[in-house]
């Protein structure tokens, strides 16, 4: 992963956004159908390298927010490699992205039951994790 890389992705995103605005439904917000396509950006590079694991490092302005917000836990980078695509997915678009329950569902197209279930999940996991490390 790398800057050049993170950049192409925001670039593709951006342009799938204006080629498919007259594609857009008011099912959901704007910025909830702009999260899904880069989302699904996100999942098809993944796909191409053959990663189940997002690498952090390319998204350190996301860790810095979720840092911030999980009071400046140093670890946090180490926390969020423990959690599935998913999880890590959807904890970033909780805290980094202030995103409602309702609108990750539609950006990751699963119940919102699903959801909720899955980012108490992963909170739990991150909390084991760092009481290990205490």
């Amino acid at each position: 992963g790398s800057t050049q890389e993170a950049e192409e992705a925001v670039n593709d995103t951006m342009l799938s956004v204006f080629n498919n605005l007259s594609k857009f439904e008011d099912r959901a917000s704007f910025k909830t159908w702009i999260y899904r396509i880069a989302y699904n950006q996100a999942l098809t590079r993944l796909r191409k390298k053959q990663l189940d694991k997002v690498d952090l490092e390319e998204a350190e302005n996301i860790a810095d927010e979720i840092e911030d917000s999980m009071h400046g836990s140093e670890n946090i980078d180490r926390l969020l490699t423990t959690l599935s695509v998913e999880e890590r997915s959807i904890v970033v678009f909780r805290i980094a992205g202030d995103l409602d329950f309702n609108d990750i569902a539609l950006v990751v197209n699963q119940k919102l039951s699903t959801v909720k279930m899955w980012y108490k999940r992963a909170l739990e996991k991150m909390a084991v994790s760092a009481r290990a490390d205490e």
